[in-house]
């Protein structure tokens, strides 16, 4: 028995120390329910269109269902404010166009700090904008529009929702030495009626909102905000071709989680977002509707956010911005 006993002894000091079980990580098994993604616009836009998209593909990837709720309100507050209150889990995404990084500068008192509260996941997406005008502006190109807008100052209403576009409106108006009257709504789809009907003279938005008006001739588009010409619209010009290059806005678009919620379920989200966008299927989609996919990883979305809050700081004192 003695032998036997020191036998098992020694099998058991080669076999090594017996493993325990391990134990699950908080990545290994997320998500455990359907995923809430907010989006901080009115639906039927070309936001909404791409955070719609990744939803759906991401649903597949991960396993679970991705719920889109639009909560439009506050330039982007609402949502972010949510966002930043849900429980740390991963389970509530925050869907964002890259100027609603400075709605907590524009907006007083929010207290919301966007790089402290969120984490970048990644870029998914860009909106390339365009200046359009209601047929009844007497306005060919952008030197017309100017000059009109000198002549009558006050009188052209320029229609506005995201800070992208406040910008945009403000930007011009600076740039080109006339006055503007801002009306402001929930998203560019709601501000789409009062353009068509003339109540409001002009817009600076999506592209591809704005392209199926000007091709029918309800609108008349004037320039894109863009480095080049889009190939959909070879004959108008850029901003900057049109001497107005001091009007230029970000319109990426970019996902996140509140920064609570752990590294590793961030991470994981991070990896199946970049797979989506990398589809070449998510890509013709997006082409499809005169969008383009644009990626970043979340170091490098956290880099632009820092770079891009310290440009939006700057501005919103230059000009004087306000949510309101």
């Amino acid at each position: 028995m003695r032998h036997l006993l020191l036998c098992l002894a020694a099998l058991a000091t080669l076999a090594g120390p017996v493993p325990t079980t391990a134990q699950p990580t908080a990545s290994a098994s997320f998500p455990t329910k359907p995923l809430r993604m907010l989006v901080p616009v009115a639906a039927g836009g070309p936001s909404d269109f791409i955070a719609r998209q990744v939803a759906q593909h991401l649903s597949t990837s991960l396993g679970q269902v991705v719920v889109v709720e639009n909560k439009p309100g506050g330039n982007g507050l609402v949502a972010a404010r949510e966002v930043v209150a849900a429980p740390a889990d991963g389970h509530t995404l925050l869907y964002a166009p890259g100027s609603m990084i400075a709605t907590p500068l524009l907006a007083k008192g929010s207290g919301l700090d966007w790089a402290q509260d969120l984490a970048p996941l990644g870029k998914v997406g860009r909106v390339p904008f365009a200046l359009s005008v209601h047929p009844g502006v007497p306005a060919q190109t952008v030197a017309d529009l100017v000059k009109h807008a000198q002549q009558q100052p006050g009188t052209l209403n320029v229609a506005t929702s995201t800070p992208a576009e406040v910008l945009a409106a403000t930007q011009f108006m600076k740039t080109a030495g006339i006055q503007l009257t801002r009306v402001p709504y929930k998203g560019s789809a709601q501000a789409m009626p009062d353009l068509l009907a003339g109540r409001v003279q002009l817009m600076f938005g999506p592209l591809s909102q704005l392209q199926p008006q000007a091709k029918a001739g309800t609108l008349r588009l004037l320039a894109v905000l863009a480095p080049q010409r889009s190939d959909a619209l070879p004959d108008v010009p850029t901003m900057a071709e049109a001497d107005m290059g001091g009007v230029d806005v970000p319109t990426w678009q970019g996902l996140y989680v509140a920064a609570r919620v752990p590294p590793a379920i961030r991470e994981r989200l991070a990896t199946d977002i970049a797979a989506v966008v990398a589809k070449p299927e998510v890509r013709a989609d997006f082409e499809r509707r005169m969008l383009a996919v644009e990626t970043a990883s979340p170091r490098e979305l956290g880099a632009t956010i820092t770079r891009e809050l310290a440009v939006w700081s700057a501005l919103v004192e230059e000009y004087k911005l306000s949510a309101d």
